[in-house]
C-alpha cells in the first residue's frame, strides 16, 4: 500500500491559463499611473509576488516607493485582475477538474499553493468548480517569502499534514520548480509559460505539455516510490 501523498498545484499557468489576464491588469495599471508595464517585464517577473515585481518595475531606489505605495498598487492590480476573471478572461486547462477528482479518489491529499492573494485563489477555485476536491489552499497572505523560496509549498504540506518528501508539486515557472526542489518535493513542470530547457535546468523531475497530460495514478506512484516503501 502506498504511503499517504500530497499533490500541490500552483494556480496560474497550471490549473488556469491566466497569463493574459494578469498582463492586461498590469498594463492597465501602468496606463493609470503613467508608467508602461512592458511585455518583456511581464515575462521576466511572471510567477513572482507583487511585492517583488513592483520595485523591479518602478525602481527600487525611488523615494516614493513606500510600503504603503507598493501595497496600494498591488491591490489595484489585483482588483483589475479579478474584474477580468469575472468577465471570463481566464481559460480553464482541459482536464484540470478531472485530475483533481481522480487524485482524491486515489487517496491523495490535494492543495493549491499560489503566489496570488487569497481572494484571487478563492475566486479561481470557484471558477474551476473544484472546491470540494481541495484539502488546503495557501496564498500570498500565508507566507513571507516568495518563490523560489520553498515556504509556500512547505506551508501547503504542513496544512495537508504530510511530510514534504511525500509531496509532488505541479508548476509552470522556473521559480516554482526551484521552490519545489528546495522543498525536497517531486517537481512536475507543465509547458504552458516557460521553455522546456529552462524548466529542466531548474530541476524538473518530469515535464508534460499541460495538466491534462498527467496520469493521476502514475503521479501518485512516483511520489510514493521516492519516499520509501
Amino acid at each position: 500500500m502506498h504511503p499517504a501523498v500530497g499533490i500541490i498545484f500552483d494556480m496560474d499557468g497550471v490549473l488556469v491559463d491566466s497569463g493574459n489576464a494578469h498582463r492586461q491588469a498590469w498594463q492597465q495599471l501602468g496606463r493609470e499611473i503613467g508608467t508602461p508595464f512592458t511585455d518583456e517585464l511581464f515575462q521576466r517577473t511572471f510567477g513572482r509576488r507583487n511585492a517583488s515585481i513592483i520595485p523591479i518595475w518602478l525602481g527600487r531606489g525611488s523615494h516614493e516607493l513606500t510600503v504603503q505605495r507598493v501595497d496600494a498598487l498591488a491591490e489595484r492590480k489585483e482588483t483589475l485582475y479579478r474584474d477580468l476573471v469575472r468577465q471570463g478572461a481566464v481559460r480553464i486547462y482541459s482536464g484540470a477538474a478531472t485530475l483533481l477528482a481522480r487524485l482524491r479518489r486515489l487517496g491523495a491529499s490535494v492543495a493549491v499553493a499560489s503566489s496570488g492573494p487569497r481572494e484571487n485563489v478563492s475566486l479561481l477555485i470557484d471558477t474551476l468548480g473544484v472546491r470540494a476536491a481541495i484539502d488546503a489552499a495557501v496564498s500570498s497572505e500565508d507566507v513571507t517569502e516568495g518563490k523560489p523560496d520553498p515556504q509556500v509549498f512547505l506551508t501547503a504540506a504542513e496544512r495537508l499534514g504530510i511530510e514534504p518528501t511525500r509531496c509532488g508539486v505541479i508548476e509552470d515557472s522556473v521559480h516554482g520548480i526551484e521552490a519545489a526542489r528546495r522543498a525536497h518535493m517531486l517537481a512536475v513542470a507543465v509547458l504552458t509559460s516557460t521553455a522546456e530547457a529552462a524548466l529542466t535546468a531548474a530541476g524538473a523531475d518530469l515535464v508534460v505539455d499541460e495538466i491534462g497530460s498527467i496520469d493521476a495514478q502514475e503521479l501518485v506512484r512516483r511520489v510514493a516510490d521516492r519516499t520509501g516503501r
